[in-house]
């Protein structure tokens, strides 16, 4: 059938052909070549083979993809590439518990994650050469409270020092630091620099530097104003009945019960 169909096929398009000539020449195609390429065409057009082979093929070269499970995750950053290094801007959500009388209270207020990759040697100056090195990164988060810092200083505000003990009031505190300098440029150059040094016992210290143009201060700075009242959960609070007696719900309204105390919310990041 598929060779027949084939043969069909080509006796119409030679008809075609010659008519075409027939008309370049000015000679006059006779009724009968009319209706033989009329008859041909519908016998092509006409075989139902000709919708099943185009079907299956398509079917065969683009398959549907296969399910992939949905997850409530989400991922989300924002990046600053420069010459001697990347930034990334991320954010960690804040953690919450449920209190003995049913209550959501706050266990972890949330940070804005600063990450710091070194650009890689020999990767090319050239904005789309450039590879960094994020097995290498360096990092610190950022309170509500720092994060109202960086604000200031990007709204013009004196350049400051901000140091973290990750392993304060715990086992080997004092061992390692990290410190970040956020200072503004001079007043001819709207910028901001970032410094960051991570000092460790008995390890290399690492330093890694970033700038922030004009634009890339505006994106921070409407991204830190837009998080805070997430960061410390307010949220919450802001949600249909988060500010409601358990019982204004009816009886139907239960939370599992926590015999802790809330944990009171941290000044400084953990780390």
């Amino acid at each position: 059938m598929l060779s027949s169909l084939y043969a069909s096929m080509q006796t119409a398009a030679s008809v075609t052909a010659k008519l075409s000539l027939q008309s370049a020449t000015g000679s006059r195609p006779s009724f009968a070549h009319f209706h033989r390429v009329a008859r041909l065409n519908h016998a092509v057009k006409a075989r139902p083979i000709v919708r099943h082979i185009t079907a299956m093929s398509y079917s065969q070269a683009y398959p549907e993809p296969a399910a992939v499970p949905r997850s409530n995750r989400v991922y989300t950053n924002y990046a600053v590439y420069k010459g001697s290094a990347a930034l990334n801007f991320k954010v960690i959500k804040p953690s919450w518990e449920y209190r003995a009388d049913g209550a959501l209270a706050l266990k972890d207020a949330g940070v804005a994650l600063l990450e710091f990759a070194p650009a890689q040697q020999g990767s090319g100056t050239a904005p789309g050469e450039r590879r960094y090195d994020w097995e290498n990164k360096s990092n610190i988060a950022l309170s509500s409270a720092e994060l109202g810092d960086l604000i200031d200083i990007i709204s013009g505000g004196p350049g400051k020092m901000i140091y973290h003990d990750p392993n304060k009031g715990r086992a080997g505190e004092g061992t390692e630091g990290k410190s970040l300098g956020i200072n503004p440029g001079n007043k001819n150059v709207k910028e901001v620099y970032l410094n960051l040094s991570h000092k460790v016992r008995g390890q290399p210290d690492k330093k890694v530097a970033v700038s922030l143009s004009a634009g890339e201060m505006r994106v921070i700075k409407r991204l830190s104003e837009y998080i805070i009242p997430y960061l410390l959960g307010f949220d919450e609070l802001f949600q249909e009945g988060g500010n409601e007696q358990p019982e204004a719900f009816g009886t139907d309204w239960s939370r599992p019960p926590s015999n802790e105390p809330p944990v009171p919310m941290p000044t400084s990041a953990p780390f």
